[in-house]
């Protein structure tokens, strides 16, 4: 069972996730461009990992994140495609939401999402 760790300090951008055994297999992270969370694996056996620096005010994840929902019923959420660089997401221009081609500062994951 994975749960987010709670105790957070409201400077971190990203939310590590921790399995019952208190290792972190991941990290959360709120995509302004979808309105919603991703996982990012860093430590996992089941799911692709990305490699972190480690940084949790500035994250930099590689390589870039590529999320695919093609049935989801809002078109705009269907594709996510981005890099995570010193805070930053830098999405890329295949991205189907309105901030493609953009870069914008990451925001706090909030603990209510």
């Amino acid at each position: 069972m994975m749960e987010a760790q709670a105790s957070l300090n409201v400077q971190d951008l990203i939310e590590p996730l921790v399995n019952s055994m208190g290792e972190t297999l991941g990290f959360v992270a709120h995509c302004p461009g979808c309105d919603s969370l991703h996982v990012i694996w860093t430590n996992s056996h089941d799911y692709p990992k990305w490699d972190f620096n480690g940084d949790l005010k500035k994250p930099t994840f590689s390589p870039s994140l590529l999320l695919r929902a093609p049935y989801h019923g809002d078109p705009k959420k269907r594709r996510c495609h981005a890099f995570i660089r010193n805070g930053q997401w830098l999405y890329l221009a295949d991205c189907t939401h309105g901030l493609a081609g953009e870069t914008v500062n990451m925001l706090p994951v909030e603990a209510d999402e």
